[in-house]
């Protein structure tokens, strides 16, 4: 998508950021009458993005934001579940042969975001690209002055009656707020790309490998590639030179099954790319006339593949609080709060005890860190 500036200079409601939470946010409005609402993303939907499984319950989301049908002419990947060696040396199997949603999706992660962004435009939203968030005020009781910039250096000011920060990790108008991130952990990723053989029958399952510094990760996208990742702790990622092709290569020879998954792959040269993936719950998710949504407001362990389900619910919930806080009912925004945090609650026990499971390197820096049960 080409730059193109907000034709108007002001707004119901500006959200600042166009992946799956903002997008969906705008859906959701306009599925609910509010008109006069901007999306300002800041790139162009044109860079490749690292891709994402996303569980069978998803349809749900898709379906109540009116995009299943047109999603499934999509044609993203099937995922029929997941695969780990996790606890002990062999694999265990939880498959999605029996889920009444039927199977998961990987996701051309890229063409999704676009497809999301499309449809929030034809659905009544302006949706900006090149266009980012450069500093607000506050306008007594009336919402928000924003400064907005874009790709040509141009800056134009917009009015808002309330804004939604769907900026991802930074959140930064959140933080422009006064919010600050609550961090729980933080974990490297470092993404290698493959092409598979044009007579591959590679698995569609996801899978997971445990390992005395962390896991390694395996997952085919579409288009005939595949994604695997290793993740650890920055220092041993430093240390290890994990950044560096080939010693990434060199530690991935070294795993048991993803090896084997990749024998007949061929790695695209110069393809790492090194993503901080970090765990925090923001102290404040909403304020007077603004709340964040997806990773602005909390950011998961990717382990819990969770990203994309969480940044369509939030944003789902997100346009019901607006809707009523615009009719005076401020009440919402306190739900919101109490639903960001409970939701954050259960994903930590959850990943606490799925790290727990994992038992056969006890005195590993990594392992013992994440036997210690993180709280808020």
């Amino acid at each position: 998508m080409r730059s193109n500036a907000p034709r108007r200079s002001a707004y119901d409601i500006v959200i600042l950021g166009g992946g799956p939470a903002g997008c969906a946010t705008a859906l959701a409005l306009r599925q609910r009458g509010v008109s006069g609402v901007l999306v300002a993303e800041s790139g162009h939907y044109e860079a490749d993005r690292v891709g994402e499984s996303i569980p069978p319950d998803t349809r749900l989301l898709l379906q109540e934001l009116g995009l299943w049908e047109d999603f499934l002419n999509e044609k993203h990947d099937p995922c029929l579940g997941s695969c780990s060696s996790w606890g002990n040396s062999e694999l265990g199997y939880n498959d999605f042969l029996f889920n009444p949603y039927g199977n998961g999706w990987h996701l051309d992660r890229r063409r999704f975001n676009a497809f999301l962004a499309s449809k929030g435009a034809q659905g009544g939203a302006e949706v900006c690209t090149g266009t980012r968030f450069k500093n607000g005020e506050r306008l007594g009781n009336d919402g928000f002055r924003l400064q907005l910039s874009t790709d040509d250096g141009a800056t134009q000011t917009v009015d808002a009656r309330f804004v939604v920060d769907a900026t991802g990790m930074r959140a930064v108008f959140a933080r422009s707020r006064g919010a600050k991130k609550q961090f729980l952990d933080l974990l490297i990723c470092v993404y290698g790309f493959f092409e598979l053989p044009e007579a591959s029958a590679f698995s569609r399952m996801t899978m997971l490998e445990a390992v005395e510094y962390g896991w390694w990760y395996a997952a085919k996208l579409p288009n005939r590639r595949l994604a695997a990742a290793v993740a650890s702790d920055s220092a041993f990622i430093k240390n290890a030179g994990l950044r560096k092709q080939h010693h990434w290569l060199a530690g991935l020879a070294e795993t048991r099954h993803v090896a084997d998954l990749l024998a007949d792959c061929r790695f695209i040269e110069d393809s790492l790319l090194v993503c901080p993936t970090p765990s925090f719950l923001l102290d404040r998710v909403a304020g007077d006339r603004w709340l964040a949504v997806g990773d602005a407001a909390s950011a998961y362990d990717p382990i819990a593949a969770q990203g994309i389900h969480k940044s369509l619910s939030d944003g789902l919930q997100a346009a019901e609080v607006i809707v009523a806080f615009l009719g005076g009912d401020a009440k919402p925004l306190d739900a919101y709060r109490s639903s960001v945090a409970t939701r954050f609650e259960h994903y930590l026990n959850v990943r606490n005890y799925f790290y727990g499971l994992e038992k056969r390197w006890p005195d590993s820096p990594f392992w013992k860190r994440r036997y210690q049960r993180t709280a808020l």
